[in-house]
């Protein structure tokens, strides 16, 4: 399996595991870190089964399961390429009564930084980039392409934000929810710094600008924010509906037409028609 090496988990670990050798990918036992991710995967891949109803088991039996060092063992276990990994590499990572505890810290971690997410953050802010030239031609609305790239967000943030409140359901200790809160806004904060050139050069493309006091990061971070409480929204109450769906949607439209100016006195939706078509 592919792991994302370039991140240095010894240090996200940090006090969590046994020993920092045992999460490095440059440690000269390779086995050693490859045996780390493939359990930090098996939990992984278990709150996914759980989350999407993939599970063989009742939910009366997860209810009082949920995640245990066994079931991690044996998820571990059945991945591609695995080498065998017993409960014995498990306790030599998260020793003690406290090992599972500190499992679920990295597992918090991994998730917020494994290479899954890359894909997605990169998605949105590669799309806009791609077709940002088609809104310039005419061939396509710039209200379609907000429409696409939103509600593929919203999904996805939806996904992340379950995947948070699940391990974070696991434990009430003030620290874990502050550990877990703090690795969930460090990556929502990379997304929203991923889109700060996106609306540079859309500005650039459509010939507008932003209303006074708005700036390209300002509104990346209102659009980040303003999907985070709706992906909340649907991660805790289970309330993904297409009505909700398109007034998130219309909610972003709106947030992204409020901060420009086109300078014209027209509405932007009219005003950006004009001068594409001009």
């Amino acid at each position: 399996m592919h792991f994302n090496d370039e991140v240095d988990w010894p240090q996200v670990f940090g006090e969590h595991i046994s020993r920092s050798s045992l999460a490095d990918p440059r440690n000269p036992r390779r086995s050693a870190y490859v045996k780390t991710m493939l359990l930090l995967e098996g939990g992984l891949k278990e709150i996914d089964d759980q989350l999407s109803g993939r599970n063989s088991r009742s939910r009366d039996e997860l209810a009082g399961a949920r995640l245990t060092r066994k079931i991690v063992v044996r998820r571990a276990g059945e991945l591609p390429g695995a080498a065998r990994v017993g409960e014995g590499a498990f306790r030599d990572r998260w020793p003690g009564s406290g090992g599972m505890a500190n499992f679920f810290m990295c597992l918090i971690k991994y998730t917020c930084t494994a290479p899954r997410w890359s894909n997605f953050l990169d998605y949105g802010p590669r799309r806009a980039l791609a077709e940002l030239p088609e809104v310039r031609e005419g061939t396509l609305e710039l209200t379609d392409l907000i429409a696409k790239i939103a509600t593929h967000d919203l999904r996805m943030r939806s996904r992340l934000a379950k995947y948070w409140l699940f391990q974070l359901s696991l434990t009430i200790d003030a620290k874990w929810q502050s550990v877990a809160t703090k690795a969930y806004r460090e990556m929502i904060d990379a997304y929203s710094t991923r889109w700060v050139p996106v609306y540079e050069e859309g500005l650039r493309l459509l010939g507008v600008r932003f209303r006074p006091g708005v700036t390209a990061r300002k509104l990346s971070l209102m659009v980040s924010a303003q999907t985070s409480g709706f992906a909340q929204q649907v991660a805790g109450a289970g309330d993904d509906t297409r009505e909700n769906r398109d007034l998130f949607v219309a909610s972003v439209q709106a947030l992204i037409y409020a901060a420009l100016d086109p300078g014209d006195g027209h509405p932007i939706t009219e005003a950006l028609r004009r001068r594409l078509q001009g």
